[in-house]
């Protein structure tokens, strides 16, 4: 039987230039294939279902939620911000805001609220 590449040094530098022109090949081809996910996701928000006009029962709550202490225009924006990243998250479910409210230091947010946190998980 006749070997297709010979079994010598020719041979090996044969086969590892096709290996690696075939390397290319299907590197592209995975390249390919990621380039479609986000195409994916078009389709996916193309064909989800609409987000319900009014979120339930808890919609006419909403505007007492927010708690305005004399906050200015800046407060107000970041405000709505929120609320809008909340709504985008939860996907039009149902929800309800409870409270926001600035906090009284900006360098000390995180700090209050791991002692939020904290104060209403208990620790056995």
């Amino acid at each position: 039987m006749t070997a297709i590449v010979p079994d010598t040094l020719q041979g090996a530098l044969i086969i590892s230039v096709i290996d690696f022109f075939l390397s290319f090949l299907i590197i592209s081809g995975i390249g390919v294939i990621l380039a479609f996910f986000p195409l994916l996701n078009r389709a996916a928000l193309f064909f989800k279902p609409a987000p319900q006009a009014g979120h339930g029962k808890h919609a006419a709550h909403a505007g007492k939620a927010v708690h305005d202490h004399g906050a200015d225009a800046q407060v107000e924006e970041d405000i709505a911000a929120v609320m809008a990243a909340v709504l985008v998250v939860m996907d039009g479910s149902a929800h309800r805001i409870l409270s926001i409210q600035p906090s009284a230091s900006k360098a000390a947010w995180s700090a209050q609220g791991r002692a939020a946190q904290h104060v209403s998980h208990t620790v056995r």
